[in-house]
């Protein structure tokens, strides 16, 4: 099941945030092989904050980018052995899988290390990279049974040590001349049935004996009622039991513990350069100390594009950071046609209506899908925050039915929830200018000059003169960072029905606007509530004229 994230545009206003919230629930509702993550790639505005706690409902996550992370390229389902396992396993894995490391864990998924093909070098097998010397092992014989063909006689009480190998196989004296050289706590003993040999490994208390080519406890002879280790009963001969021996030592014996390992939201930029940084063609992916996945170099070549659902905008310059690594696999919106590009033929939804909720309502009529009452107000608040309580000019006859069904649906009163939502705003003097100028702020380039409009809605301009110093720096501090060439701040009464135009010094441009001009860079705007569909035709119309008279001139 793929995650599927529906988002709005940046400055995230109340249309974006229901519109992706209300969309998402329609698809995870007609949709049952994908998940789909309502998100949001900014700060919630105080309306929208309203609105969201007025009907009791969580607000989509913040979701700062959507750049390739680990999770979306790591494998999941990860073959793992644990850390007392033989490294008889591992080969088994490798071998079968046709993977080339194995995480270790221990109890509860905890990762404890690594097992590659070049921990099972000879070398490391033997126990010591010196070869001259006679290595020594990690012996656990409850591993025993998995690898060697036979059964215990006995059952020791040491769970795990670590010992030399000695095999019985020379003359008695000259066996017992070797096993008196060695350390008893710390040697096992793999012999056939040769009592002499035997016996004296259980008066010494060897740890373990393997007795060899001996099916039945009757056959020996040896007395092992005083005997505290353990005796284990191999099927096979001497030399194959060896062999089996130290392919039965525990993996935590051979494991690299020193690598490094990244988490599920690790960006992929990130683990590709850990990978190069180290010889291991895969890492570990943890959360906290619990290995939930792992990614190699093969993942990160095939890994797929994340998935995005674009609501309320359709261009990448307002989409969230990474969508052009993104598969974008829809489009919701009212708004002019961008310029994103897709690799492959996708579903675009777009009507010139009001608010992006009104689509969203129409397609869960579309796909005949009830709406619930919850879902009801907020595709309402999207309409009404949108179309200024339905008296904007960009409000049409499809989001007046809207509206209507979907407050008998929810049960609220459409125009004192509008008055509610914007009267919850803050007045002028009490917000952030640099707020008020970004939270809604839309960028446009046209005949090469780069605008950027705020829009801020408002119950009353009596606090305008009180702030207008404050707005217009903040509108020249967003054009030098976003080295914009003109910027503009529509503050919109909607109980008054009219606007008041901030701008920042373009005298080119603003000799040439058609509204009334009050007092320098400050223009009044009657009866304008709408960005899109009043400002901004007539700042493409200046733009134009001004780029007409530059080709003649």
């Amino acid at each position: 099941m793929s995650t599927i994230i529906v988002t709005g545009h940046k400055n995230p206003d109340t249309d974006s945030v229901c519109s992706a919230y209300c969309y998402a629930s329609l698809k995870n509702t007609i949709d049952g092989k994908n998940n789909y993550l309502p998100a949001r790639c900014g700060h919630l505005n105080r309306q929208t904050k309203y609105i969201f706690q007025h009907l009791e409902i969580t607000p989509p996550e913040f979701v700062r980018d959507i750049y390739p992370r680990v999770v979306d390229a790591m494998t999941q389902s990860v073959i793992s052995v644990h850390e007392n396992e033989p490294v008889f396993k591992v080969l088994q894995y490798i071998e079968e899988m046709r993977i080339r490391l194995v995480p270790v864990i221990s109890d509860n998924n905890i990762f404890r290390g690594i097992v590659s093909l070049y921990e099972l070098t000879v070398t490391e097998l033997l126990g010591s990279e010196d070869i001259t010397k006679k290595p020594e092992y990690l012996i656990r014989p409850e591993n025993f049974p998995e690898v060697i063909p036979g059964h215990f006689f006995t059952r020791g009480t040491t769970e795990e040590f670590r010992a030399e190998i000695i095999i019985g196989a020379m003359h008695f004296e000259r066996s017992i001349e070797l096993m008196k050289q060695l350390k008893p706590e710390k040697t096992i003993l793999v012999v056939g049935n040769r009592t002499g040999i035997i016996q004296f490994a259980i008066e010494n208390q060897f740890p373990a004996i393997i007795i060899t080519g001996v099916t039945h406890k009757k056959e020996i002879e040896a007395d092992f009622s005083d005997y505290r280790g353990w005796v284990y009963l191999s099927q096979v001969d001497t030399a194959d039991t060896h062999r089996r021996l130290n392919l039965s030592i525990p993996v935590k014996s051979i494991m690299t513990t020193d690598l490094p390992s990244v988490t599920e939201n690790d960006y992929l930029d990130h683990a590709r350069e850990m990978l190069m940084q180290v010889d291991y063609k895969g890492l570990p992916v943890l959360e906290g100390e619990k290995l939930v996945g792992i990614i190699t170099r093969s993942d990160i070549i095939q890994r797929k594009s994340r998935k995005l659902i674009l609501t309320d905008h359709n261009e990448l310059s307002q989409a969230i950071d990474g969508a052009e690594s993104a598969e974008i696999v829809e489009i919701i919106d009212h708004h002019r046609l961008g310029t994103i590009r897709t690799r492959t033929p996708i579903y675009v939804y777009a009507k010139p209506v009001g608010s992006t909720c009104t689509l969203v309502y129409q397609l869960y009529r579309f796909n005949e899908q009830n709406i619930p009452p919850s879902i009801a107000g907020l595709l309402m608040s999207g309409i009404l925050s949108d179309t200024a309580i339905l008296k904007s000019p960009t409000t049409t006859g499809e989001d007046v039915a809207a509206i209507r069904e979907l407050s008998e649906i929810a049960g609220i009163d459409y125009q004192k929830l509008g008055y509610d939502m914007f009267a919850s705003t803050d007045s002028l003097k009490t917000m952030d200018p640099q707020k008020v100028v970004a939270s809604d702020f839309k960028e446009y380039a046209e005949f090469g000059i780069k605008v950027g409009i705020g829009q801020v809605e408002v119950v009353t301009l009596s606090d305008l003169d009180e702030v207008r110093e404050g707005l217009f720096h903040a509108l020249e501090e967003i054009r030098r960072d976003r080295q914009l060439d003109w910027t503009m701040l529509m503050v919109t009464n909607i109980l008054e029905e009219d606007s008041i135009l901030l701008t920042t010094d373009m005298p080119k441009a603003e000799k040439k606007l058609s509204y009334p001009r009050i007092e320098k860079n400050i223009f009044d705007l009657p009866g304008v509530l709408s960005r899109k569909k009043q400002l901004l035709p007539e700042i493409l119309r200046v733009l134009e004229e001004m780029n007409r008279e530059r080709s003649v001139s």
